[in-house]
């Protein structure tokens, strides 16, 4: 109770400060998504943004300086899965966002030198990457490709929404595709819904057949969820068109209908 007190309290502080100038040119910049957003939106966005520069620990892997910028634009892109909650969400239980400058390498033996050693992991290229999520820990982000894909209306990608889908599908204690829910209505039709979603991705994926949908979420039902987020807030008209039930679930979890804002090509 007490904590919770201390962060409205420290939040409020901070969205009382006045919103630095640059924040909103790098924002159109870097999260091609913004620009088509009404003001009221945007300032959501710009509230989140604030937030979270604030409250998350930010760290460079292998002694990268996270920028002001960086920290701007990554949260920018998160903020967009947040437009539709009735309150503030800031997810909460993420505490540190690691950026490194382009790919990095990681093996499950590195895991103890990331956290005890500045979160530096070795050179050799044993299993590189993109980015990446951890159970109870924090995300990893390859910088190049958060500023090549939000720069990019045509990219159809977004790794900062892909891990924190990742995040957020963690929240229960599992990661397996389906996020914590209330309605018991709800999460049964959720089931329902992409579970065949998921069936059809890997029956098409086995067949060599052209998908919307990334191929790489057949690989579980986890990532499914998160390259499916992905669909939803970069091709959303795309996604409702071919894949309607499974837009109409989303939709109904994040609160909010992205066909609404983002214009069809």
């Amino acid at each position: 109770m007490f904590l919770d007190w201390l962060n409205s309290r420290r939040r409020r502080k901070w969205l009382a400060l006045p919103i630095p100038a640059e924040w909103d040119a790098w924002l159109r910049l870097n999260v091609w998504q913004y620009a088509h957003l009404d003001e009221a939106r945007q300032r959501r966005i710009r509230e989140f943004v604030c937030v979270l520069f604030h409250e998350k620990d930010w760290v460079g892997g292998n002694r990268l300086v996270v920028s002001d910028e960086m920290r701007v634009t990554i949260a920018g892109q998160a903020a967009l899965m947040t437009l539709g909650f009735e309150k503030p969400w800031y997810f909460d239980r993420l505490r540190t966002i690691i950026v490194y400058k382009g790919v990095y390498s990681a093996t499950p033996e590195s895991t103890s030198d990331l956290i005890m050693g500045g979160f530096n992991l070795p050179e050799e290229q044993f299993d590189t990457r993109l980015g990446e999520s951890w159970q109870g820990g924090p995300i990893v982000l390859a910088w190049q490709a958060v500023i090549r894909e939000g720069r990019n209306p045509r990219s159809n990608r977004c790794v900062v929404i892909h891990e924190l889908a990742h995040h957020m599908d963690s929240l229960d204690g599992s990661t397996n595709g389906a996020p914590p829910m209330t309605d018991f209505k709800f999460e049964k039709q959720w089931y329902q819904v992409t579970s065949a979603e998921y069936d059809r991705l890997v029956q098409l994926a086995r067949q060599g057949e052209r998908t919307l949908l990334d191929k790489y979420g057949a690989t579980n039902q986890a990532e499914f969820f998160a390259v499916t987020c992905e669909c939803f807030f970069t091709q959303p008209h795309e996604l409702q068109s071919e894949h309607a039930e499974l837009y109409a679930v989303l939709v109904r979890l994040f609160g909010q209908n992205p066909c609404e804002w983002l214009p069809a090509e």
